[in-house]
């Protein structure tokens, strides 16, 4: 009898060889768009669906824990990492309650994409060691004196761009537009929430929140930061 329980598929293949533990997974058909034809009345008359009629196009996700060794975030890319598979988004979390997560999603059955001039159709992430503990950790930033650090993250995208024909299927797929943002939680001990970010800056991060500070009922004052920079593509010797 079939195993149907946990997660057990891995579907951009970052557990083997790694110290990612894959903790939830999924894949769900990529739906299929409705056009529909209206008489003299405007009553609908005919339908018709397509974008994905052949079924091959499917929407995944898988999250893994760095639960036993520390994680080279320079391990994981964006972009098209296997024939047919396509990673549009890569998320890293850290907190004070849990071990880091990394959740991982994009495309499954894309067309094959084409050669880009000088570059590849991936975006590798900058690399930055996440410990394998349940611990809120700093990335390229620093925590002043009175405040805490209580969860941080790294989001990266690219989008992913698609070609139908005449009858609305896919027959094409791109990558482009790789972007990152980093995150942090602060809570103010003894002095206002906030953070320094002179390492990101240098890092070619441009900060797009500072923190405020949140002042609820009976509470410590919170406050959230924001930065991102560009990912540029990696390098290709393809040049056909």
């Amino acid at each position: 009898m079939a195993n149907k329980f946990g997660a057990l598929t891995d579907h951009f293949g970052f557990v083997a060889g790694s110290s990612l533990v894959l903790v939830d997974s999924s894949k769900v058909p990529i739906s299929n768009s409705i056009t529909r034809a209206e008489d003299q009345d405007g009553d609908l008359v005919a339908q018709v669906a397509h974008g994905n009629k052949a079924g091959t196009l499917y929407e995944a996700s898988c999250t893994y824990a760095v639960a036993t060794d520390d994680l080279d975030t320079a391990d994981i890319k964006l972009g098209e990492t296997a024939a047919g598979t396509v990673v549009t988004a890569a998320e890293i979390t850290t907190s004070n309650g849990a071990w880091p997560q990394v959740t991982v999603s994009g495309t499954l059955g894309a067309e094959e994409m084409c050669v880009r001039y000088g570059k590849l159709n991936t975006y590798t992430l900058p690399s930055y060691t996440i410990s394998a503990c349940k611990k809120a950790q700093n990335i390229l930033f620093t925590v002043p004196t009175g405040v805490r650090l209580t969860g941080s993250g790294i989001s990266a995208s690219a989008e992913l761009a698609q070609q139908e024909d005449g009858e609305g299927e896919p027959v094409a797929h791109g990558i482009s537009g790789g972007t990152i943002t980093v995150t942090a939680d602060f809570v103010g001990v003894t002095a206002d929430p906030a953070w320094v970010t002179t390492a990101l800056v240098s890092a070619g991060y441009a900060v797009t929140q500072v923190p405020g500070s949140e002042e609820g009922q009976a509470a410590w004052h919170t406050g959230s930061g924001s930065a991102e920079k560009i990912l540029t593509a990696d390098v290709g010797t393809t040049t056909t």
